[in-house]
């Protein structure tokens, strides 16, 4: 592929040796395919018959109605079978910690222990 150099004020250069200057820009020819064979290629789109509109309509209405609905009957949790629920205990109080320190470490301890009631 051919190549051109030009230097920083846009004028055509050529290289002596392998080495491009500093400030200089060089254009590459690049050859690009990304169509169908002329023959094969046919604008426009390709309309839908009646039945075909009327089956994508119900189908959409089906789904947004479903999306919908989905908040009033939501799925039960799944549990692994033979998976035997556990109960987390209480976290024990600790001394010498002020309200807001004990609460927080309560909560500490309640999100540690959330993955396993879900």
């Amino acid at each position: 592929m051919k190549s051109e150099v030009f230097d920083k004020d846009g004028k055509r250069i050529t290289l002596t040796g392998n080495v491009i200057p500093d400030g200089a820009t060089v254009r590459v020819a690049q050859m690009i395919m990304d169509a169908a064979p002329a023959g094969l290629h046919r604008p426009g789109s390709l309309p839908l018959a009646d039945a075909e509109l009327d089956a994508r309509q119900t189908a959409y209405d089906d789904r947004k109605r479903s999306l919908s609905d989905r908040w009033r009957h939501p799925a039960p949790a799944q549990s692994p079978a033979g998976a035997i629920p556990r109960q987390t205990p209480p976290p024990a109080p600790m001394a010498g910690l002020s309200d807001a320190d004990a609460r927080y470490a309560e909560r500490c301890a309640a999100l540690e222990q959330a993955w396993r009631r879900v």
